[in-house]
């Protein structure tokens, strides 16, 4: 079973974003200088479909990056929850919210924190603003703790 650590919940690990980035950059400076190009030289037409080309891989990387940003919108909201949820547990059982772990990234009913002082189970309210700590045992744990 993994479990995030605090750092991890609050680093954020989306390097793909990054990489995207990257590549909407390199495909405008590619469509600028095709066009550039294009203008300097305008009998040479294959500098005319490089830039239609690269034009339109950008349109496309950019739609994907539309969606892909709602997405980071919404993980970034269930990440403040979680991170949030986090510090009250830390603060209820009296030890810092780096020494908590939980099994998920996201905000539910029966999320498991591991903790120093042992494993408690978390049941939210419906509203979803104050939950119930409990004490559990696990049987047999077999636990990989993600680190940020």
């Amino acid at each position: 079973m993994n479990f995030y650590s605090y750092e991890y919940l609050v680093s954020n690990q989306d390097t793909r974003q990054l990489i995207k980035i990257i590549v909407i950059v390199v495909l405008v400076i590619a469509v600028s200088a095709f066009f550039f190009m294009y203008l300097k030289n305008r009998f040479e037409i294959k500098y005319k479909d490089l830039g239609i080309i690269f034009a339109t891989a950008l349109l496309l990387v950019l739609a994907m990056q539309y969606n892909d940003y709602s997405n980071l919108l919404n993980s970034q909201k269930q990440t403040g929850q979680i991170t949030q949820t986090v510090k009250q547990t830390a603060k209820e059982l009296k030890i810092k919210p780096s020494q908590v772990a939980v099994n998920s990234t996201n905000q539910t009913d029966g999320l498991i924190v591991d903790t120093p002082k042992g494993f408690f189970r978390i049941d939210f309210s419906s509203d979803g603003t104050s939950f119930v700590l409990e004490k559990i045992e696990l049987h047999d744990p077999k636990i990989k703790i993600i680190r940020g």
